[in-house]
């Protein structure tokens, strides 16, 4: 891990983990949710889960762009998408 990585880290970032340790963390951090019982605690901590969540559907979506880099085109029916399908 390089010195802006410590930074980011320090500063709260999530972008510096690997993909196994973000799935760690965020597995510790559902814990630590479901057996809260402070109703402040666990509004902090419900928020820190979607946190989370966001940082694991954006490498997702980044490794879905990468893996298909030209998305198929559209495609409509005979008559428009706007006509019932009862010919």
């Amino acid at each position: 891990m390089g010195i802006f990585d410590s930074i980011a880290r320090g500063l709260g970032s999530l972008r510096p983990l690997s993909d196994a340790e973000l799935a760690d963390e965020r597995e510790a951090l559902r814990q630590r949710y479901v057996s809260c019982e402070d109703l402040n605690e666990a509004d902090r901590l419900y928020d820190e889960l979607h946190r989370y969540d966001r940082e694991m559907i954006r490498r997702a979506n980044e490794a879905y762009d990468r893996e298909n880099p030209n998305p198929p085109e559209p495609r409509h029916r005979e008559h428009g998408w706007y006509l019932p399908n009862d010919d």
